[in-house]
């Protein structure tokens, strides 16, 4: 019986593992005050950060210049980057518009 409880739980880990996996996302908070993301609305992307701009960033996602508010501009806790879009049909996948206007926050790998 022991044997069995040792290995649901070990079978269990990986899931847990899983599920907590990109949390972090959810704790961030945009220059508006609105909540960053969640796993659904951020994508993998190329960024990095060009030129302070007072209380902008000017930024490199995917290969586009973007100026973001600094309140918007997070290092990503994960050594990938990430772009937070909003809800709009062109901001989203396919599509996924990088610009000012689409993105809700950025997430910057360390060294990117």
């Amino acid at each position: 019986m022991k044997y069995l409880l040792l290995l649901g739980a070990l079978l269990g880990l990986p899931a847990l593992l899983w599920a907590m996996h990109g949390h972090w996302l959810d704790h961030y908070h945009s220059a508006n005050g609105s909540l960053c993301c969640g796993r659904e609305d951020c994508v993998v992307v190329q960024a990095r950060l060009m030129e302070e701009r007072g209380a902008m960033w000017l930024t490199e996602v995917n290969g586009r210049l973007v100026e973001l508010p600094k309140g918007s501009v997070h290092l990503s806790e994960e050594a990938r980057a990430y772009w937070c879009h909003q809800e709009h049909a062109s901001c989203r996948p396919p599509y996924l518009e990088i610009s000012a206007a689409c993105g809700r926050c950025l997430f910057v790998a360390v060294g990117g």
